[in-house]
C-alpha cells in the first residue's frame, strides 16, 4: 500500500524525462566520451560564438533588476504576509545560503584561481605572468567570477516564486513565478515540463561540481598521504562516501540534517579565514591586496562584465567568465526554489540581502584572504603552490596553501573536513530540491521541509553521483563542463522571463496577494 502511494505521488513528467535523460548521458559519457565530448564541444562553440553578448547583457542584467527590487517599496513585502515569523536564525538561514550555494567551489577555487590568473593573466590586459601587475589584478577577475553576477542569477530565480507560493497560495513550482504573465496555463502540465528541464540542467550543473570535488579529494588523498592507491577505486569510495552523507541529510530533512551540517561548515570556514589571514605571515599585502581587488571589481565591474575580446579572440572569456556565468544559471532555477523554503517571514529586502549581498561579502573575503596570501607566498619565492599546480593540477592548490600555513599537520584535516561539507551541502540541498518537484504539487504537502519519498532523494543521489564519478573518469568531465554552458542558454532566458513576470507580480501586489485583507497593505 505504502509504494502505491509513493507511485501515485510520483510526478512522471517531471521525474522520467530528466531521469531518462541522465542515464542516457552516464551511458554515452561511458562507451563514447570521446564522440560525446565532440558533440557538446561544438555545441558549446556554437553558443559561445553566438550568444555570449546574451550572457553578458543578461546576468548583469539581473544585478541591475535585483538592486532595484532591494531598494524599492516592494522590499517591505514580507513572504507568508505581513505576520508571518521566520522559521530559522538569520545564522542557520544565511549558513545553509552560502553552504548550499557555492561552498563546494570555493575550496576548490580559492587558491587555484588566483594564483592562476596571477602566473598567467588574459592575454588581452597586457600584463606579464608572475609580474606585480598580474598579483594585484587577479582578484578582480576572481571577484568578477564569484560574487554579484552569480549571485543575482539565484535571487531572480528564488524571489518571484517566494513571492507567488508564499503570498498568492501558488504551487511549490518554478513554474509559478511567471503567473502574472501567463497566468493560470502555467499552473497546469506546463509546469512539470519547466520543473524537469530545470532538473536536467541541475544535473548537469552538479555533476560538474561534484566531478571537481571528487578529483580533489582523489588527489588530495595521494598527496596528503603520499599512499599509491588506484585512483579509481579512490574516486569511488569519495564518491559513495559523497552520496551517502548526502542522501542521509536530505532525508532528515531541512531543519535537521541540512541545518546542522551547514551551521558546522560555516564554523569551519570561518576559523580557517581568520587562521589564514592571521598565521599566513601576510597579513597586510592580504589587506592591501584585498581592498585593492575589491576596488578595481567595483570601478571595472560594467566595463569588464561586457568586454567579450572581440578582436583578440584568445578563448580566456568563454572558457572563465562565460563558462562560469552558464555554470551558476544551469544550477539556478533549483537553487532559487530551494531558497523559497528557508524565505517565510523575511521580508523581500532581507531575502536579497541574505541571499546576495551577505555571501558577496563573504566570498569577497575568502578569496581576498587565500588568493592575496597565496600570491604573496609566489611573490616571496615560495613556489611550492605554482610548482604543486604544475605537477598535479590545480586541485591540490588548497592543500599545498595549508603546507605553508603554521600547524599544517592540524589545518590540513579541518581543510579536507570543510571541503567535505561543503560538497555534502550543495548535494543535499539538490536532493531535497529535485525530489521535492519530481513528486506531485500538494499546497500541504509542500509546506512540509521533508515530503518527499526518500526513494527519490536516494535515486538522485546516486544518479548524480554516479554521473560525476564515470564522467570524471572516462574522460568526459570537460565535456560536462562545456554542456552547463549550452544548458545554461534555455536558463538565462527563462531567468530573464522570471524577472519580468516578478516585476509584475510585485507592481500589482495587491491583486495577487492572497495574505493580504482587502484595503489592507504592507506598513
Amino acid at each position: 500500500m505504502e509504494e502505491n502511494k509513493i507511485k501515485r505521488r510520483v510526478n512522471p513528467s517531471t521525474f522520467w524525462p530528466p531521469a531518462i535523460l541522465s542515464l542516457i548521458m552516464l551511458l554515452v559519457g561511458t562507451f563514447f566520451p570521446e564522440q560525446f565530448g565532440v558533440a557538446v564541444g561544438y555545441a558549446m562553440s556554437w553558443v559561445t560564438t553566438y550568444f555570449g553578448w546574451f550572457y553578458a547583457l543578461g546576468t548583469t542584467l539581473l544585478i541591475v533588476f535585483c538592486i532595484w527590487l532591494c531598494t524599492s517599496k516592494y522590499g517591505k513585502i514580507r513572504f507568508g504576509g505581513k505576520d508571518a515569523k521566520p522559521e530559522m536564525s538569520f545564522w542557520k538561514w544565511f549558513s545553509i545560503v552560502l553552504t548550499s550555494g557555492m561552498a563546494a567551489g570555493i575550496c576548490y577555487w580559492c587558491v587555484a584561481e588566483p594564483v592562476t590568473f596571477f602566473m598567467s593573466p588574459p592575454s588581452f590586459n597586457g600584463m606579464e605572468g608572475g609580474s606585480a601587475a598580474a598579483a594585484e589584478a587577479s582578484l578582480r577577475y576572481v571577484l568578477m567570477h564569484w560574487t554579484l553576477h552569480p549571485y543575482a542569477v539565484y535571487v531572480t530565480a528564488g524571489v518571484g516564486i517566494a513571492f507567488m507560493y508564499w503570498n498568492c497560495r501558488k504551487p511549490f513550482s518554478i513554474a509559478s513565478c511567471l503567473y502574472p504573465l501567463f497566468g493560470e496555463r502555467v499552473i497546469g502540465k506546463m509546469r512539470y515540463w519547466i520543473n524537469a528541464l530545470c532538473v536536467l540542467c541541475i544535473v548537469i550543473g552538479l555533476g560538474t561540481t561534484l566531478g571537481l570535488g571528487i578529483d580533489q579529494m582523489t588527489v588530495g588523498f595521494e598527496y596528503i598521504t603520499g599512499i599509491q592507491a588506484d585512483p579509481n577505486v579512490v574516486a569511488l569510495v569519495v564518491c559513495l562516501g559523497f552520496a551517502s552523507i548526502a542522501i542521509l541529510a536530505a532525508c532528515t530533512g531541512l531543519h535537521k540534517g541540512i541545518s546542522m551540517i551547514s551551521s558546522l561548515n560555516m564554523y569551519l570556514f570561518i576559523f580557517l579565514l581568520v587562521y589564514a589571514f592571521a598565521f599566513s605571515g601576510e597579513t597586510m599585502f592580504i589587506l592591501n591586496n584585498t581592498v585593492t581587488g575589491i576596488g578595481q571589481y567595483l570601478q571595472n565591474v560594467v566595463g569588464q562584465a561586457f568586454y567579450l575580446e572581440p578582436a583578440y579572440q584568445t578563448g580566456w572569456v568563454n572558457g572563465w567568465t562565460v563558462f562560469y556565468w552558464a555554470w551558476w544559471i544551469a544550477f539556478a532555477p533549483l537553487i532559487g526554489l530551494f531558497q523559497v523554503k528557508l524565505s517565510k517571514g523575511r521580508t523581500v529586502r532581507e531575502y536579497i540581502v541574505v541571499n546576495m549581498f551577505a555571501p558577496c561579502i563573504f566570498i569577497g573575503l575568502w578569496m581576498g584572504v587565500f588568493g592575496s596570501s597565496s600570491i604573496a607566498m609566489e611573490l616571496a619565492g615560495n613556489t611550492n603552490i605554482t610548482d604543486t599546480m604544475a605537477t598535479l593540477g590545480s586541485s591540490v592548490a588548497f592543500f599545498a596553501y595549508i603546507e605553508n600555513l603554521p600547524l599544517s599537520g592540524i589545518i590540513m584535516p579541518l581543510g579536507v573536513i570543510a571541503i567535505i561539507f561543503s560538497i555534502v551541502t550543495q548535494t543535499e540541498a539538490e536532493i531535497l530540491t529535485i525530489a521535492d518537484v519530481c513528486v506531485a504539487t500538494d499546497e500541504e504537502l509542500a509546506k512540509s521541509d521533508n515530503f518527499a519519498p526518500p526513494h527519490i532523494k536516494i535515486f538522485w543521489g546516486l544518479m548524480m553521483s554516479l554521473i560525476a564519478f564515470v564522467l570524471l573518469y572516462s574522460g568526459g568531465l570537460s565535456a560536462v563542463q562545456t554542456a552547463s554552458i549550452v544548458m545554461g542558454l534555455p536558463m538565462l532566458m527563462l531567468l530573464l522571463i522570471m524577472a519580468v513576470a516578478t516585476i509584475k507580480g510585485f507592481r500589482n501586489y495587491k491583486e495577487y496577494d492572497k495574505t493580504l485583507a482587502p484595503g489592507e497593505d504592507y506598513d
